[in-house]
């Protein structure tokens, strides 16, 4: 039978011819077919972030890093697929195992990164202790499957169940731990499941700290369980399988229904004298408190007084004080303008003086007896002094 077919541009197909031989076609192309079958071919394409797994009829397998793009062979490929590259942030890393000839290598990959196999690696998958999915106060084997570890601080919740104390109570004792891994090929090489191992060694740690003391002592001691010197088991074996504890944190206890009970009975009773005590101390709080700011409040008023009879006095005093200021000040205004008018009558009176003095002076020189002047012009004087002399040049003074 005679048929044609169209092969588009950008298609593949193999056309068997009837003897089972194989042609591969590329479009664009219009053939003739005559006793001939078409194979439709598929490409499988790969992104930056994914790959190709070529799987060969021989046995052999390729890894492909995109981007790529492959078709299919079904002569020489049993299976291609396209599989996402593993992203590795900066805080993760993978263990990868490679096969070498007759010996199988390892290696840490570390972030960030993203990883694509080659043909002869696989990951290593962990299988750690994890939550219960039904109850997740428990841990149980393999719950955690993963590839990728974390190198950053982590932390986890566990509770210790069934620990007894001295006294024979059943206690619940319930821990955060906070942890690191410190050294990857320590933690391959010495452990296959880390949580089990903390699980193991803090559970000793605890029965140990709890078998020691009873319960009443336990409740006074509950603040050494936040110290890390009390998990010297889990610390060690930490250490050894290449990580660091740096921190546990107690959350608190359980214990059974009739204890629990009991110590919730108790709690009851020491909180209700608690508050009956709090309170009849704020009362007598309260009434000190009111004795204390009525003494406060009486010296305060006596303080009060004495400053206002310091005050009183104290204007009294620079009353008194500007009255005398007042007073000389006027004496001295009084002084000031007596002895103004002093040495204004006594410049007056000089002057007056001055002025006679001229006079007689100017009689004098036109020889005027200023002796007879004089006489004449105090015709009754208060006293008289006559002047004689004799022969014998006695002086005599005679006064009327």
């Amino acid at each position: 039978m005679l048929r044609l077919l169209t092969i588009r541009q950008g298609e593949r197909a193999a056309v068997w011819d009837k003897n089972g031989r194989v042609k591969f076609v590329d479009g664009p192309r219009r053939l003739f077919l005559f006793r001939r079958t078409v194979q439709p071919l598929t490409r499988h394409s790969a992104g930056a972030d994914q790959y190709l797994i070529v799987e060969f009829n021989d046995g052999h397998c390729e890894h492909l890093r995109g981007p790529a793009s492959v078709w299919f062979d079904p002569v020489a490929h049993k299976e291609i697929r396209v599989e996402p590259a593993l992203p590795i942030n900066s805080h993760e890393a993978v263990v990868v195992y490679r096969r070498d000839d007759e010996q199988v290598r390892r290696r840490v990959v570390r972030g960030p990164a993203m990883y694509v196999p080659t043909e002869d690696e696989w990951l290593h998958e962990f299988r750690w202790h994890g939550a219960d999915p039904r109850d997740q106060r428990r841990k149980v084997p393999s719950a955690l499957k993963f590839v990728k570890l974390r190198t950053i601080p982590d932390q986890m919740y566990f509770d210790v169940e069934g620990v007894r104390t001295a006294d024979d109570a059943m206690l619940v004792i319930k821990l955060m731990i906070f942890f690191e891994l410190a050294d990857i090929e320590v933690m391959l090489d010495q452990t296959h499941d880390p949580i089990a191992d903390f699980i193991n060694a803090v559970s000793a740690d605890v029965i140990d700290f709890v078998g020691a003391a009873s319960f009443e002592q336990f409740k006074t001691l509950t603040e050494q369980l936040n110290d890390l010197s009390s998990y010297t088991n889990l610390t060690r074996r930490a250490e050894r399988i290449g990580y660091k504890i740096s921190k546990v944190v107690y959350r608190g206890y359980t214990a059974g229904e009739k204890l629990q009970a009991m110590h919730d009975s108790a709690i009851e009773t020491r909180t209700s004298l608690k508050l009956e005590a709090e309170t009849e101390q704020q009362a007598q709080e309260l009434a000190d408190l009111k004795l204390q700011r009525e003494a406060e409040r009486a010296t305060k008023q006596g303080q009060l007084e004495q400053q206002q009879v310091e005050h009183e006095a104290r204007m009294k005093r620079i009353a008194h004080e500007e009255n005398i200021r007042s007073r000389r000040a006027e004496q001295e205004n009084e002084a000031k303008a007596k002895r103004a008018m002093n040495r204004i009558e006594l410049e007056h009176l000089k002057a007056g003086n001055a002025e006679q003095i001229r006079l007689l002076k100017g009689m004098q020189e036109m020889q005027v007896d200023l002796t007879r002047y004089l006489v004449a012009q105090y015709q009754n004087p208060d006293r008289l002094i006559r002047i004689a002399a004799d022969s014998q040049a006695q002086l005599h003074v005679h006064e009327n």
